[in-house]
């Protein structure tokens, strides 16, 4: 059996799938099966996908679609086919270091207590005085708020048996965006979350408008402040009933703003 799992959803990425693939395809660590999930793309991002992987005979790869829209259900989908301790979320237009994998599986190993493994987002070459300042931020964040997510979607890797234990990638328990960070609240209810100012991916700039996709300062204050004991109060009524007022549902995601402002 293999060790990880990677689940990778996509929508409209033909773009940037193939450095993602390339990055994910040259890692150290190779024990694991590689989960690709169509979330209902129109344009050739499956067909590039299975062009790209074609040169790695060596990635065993997993293929599926999901119909209904939303990054939420292109998880649920992929995570019900997983069968391996430990299982990576990330995104389409990512890089991810050689040693990403290795890294993550090094902790989960050694570190019995932790859940969860989370990676610094950096935006310039991790030896740029801006990435380093960047992932001892982030660092720092983590230990002073234990009890929060300081990482995307992108970033995050488990233990399989304890997202599953809180109940995973699901529609209803939250249908918004952010649901990063809401996947992470209930993690951190059986486990610990490690951070590491050595441990990073680079995700891609192109995102300039995310205002339709994040929370406001009062929000993220209250975040930030609310102690973990309130902090179902903060998702399940406060926030939720925010997001649903202004339609902040993970489908927003979809839009791709960026392209729009690009154009």
């Amino acid at each position: 059996m293999k060790k990880w799992s990677i689940l990778l959803p996509y929508y409209n990425e033909e773009k940037f799938l193939p450095g993602t693939l390339e990055s994910i395809c040259s890692q150290h660590f190779k024990d694991f099966t590689l989960i690709l999930i169509n979330n209902a793309s129109t344009d050739q991002s499956e067909e590039i996908a299975k062009k790209t992987l074609a040169a790695y005979p060596e990635i065993d790869v997993i293929y599926l679609n999901e119909s209904k829209p939303g990054k939420t259900n292109a998880l649920e989908t992929g995570l019900k086919t997983v069968t391996t301790p430990y299982v990576a979320t990330i995104d389409a237009d990512t890089y991810y270091p050689p040693y990403y994998l290795w890294f993550c599986h090094d902790v989960f190993e050694h570190q019995p207590e932790v859940v969860g493994v989370m990676a610094c987002d950096i935006y310039a070459p991790f030896e740029d005085y801006k990435s380093q300042k960047r992932c001892h931020k982030i660092l720092r964040k983590s230990k002073i708020f234990s009890k929060q997510c300081h990482a995307g979607g992108y970033a995050q890797t488990f233990r399989t048996e304890s997202l599953r234990d809180v109940g995973g990638f699901d529609q209803y328990i939250w249908p918004y965006v952010l649901m990063d960070h809401e996947v992470v609240h209930r993690l951190l209810k059986v486990g610990k979350t490690y951070y590491s100012s050595k441990h990073w991916c680079m995700p891609s700039e192109r995102r300039k408008d995310r205002t339709k996709v994040k929370w406001n300062k009062l929000e993220k204050y209250l975040y930030e402040y609310t102690p973990f004991f309130l902090k179902d109060w903060f998702f399940y009524s406060f926030l939720r009933k925010r997001f649903e007022a202004r339609k902040a549902t993970i489908t927003q995601l979809r839009e791709h703003i960026w392209e729009k402002n690009d154009g």
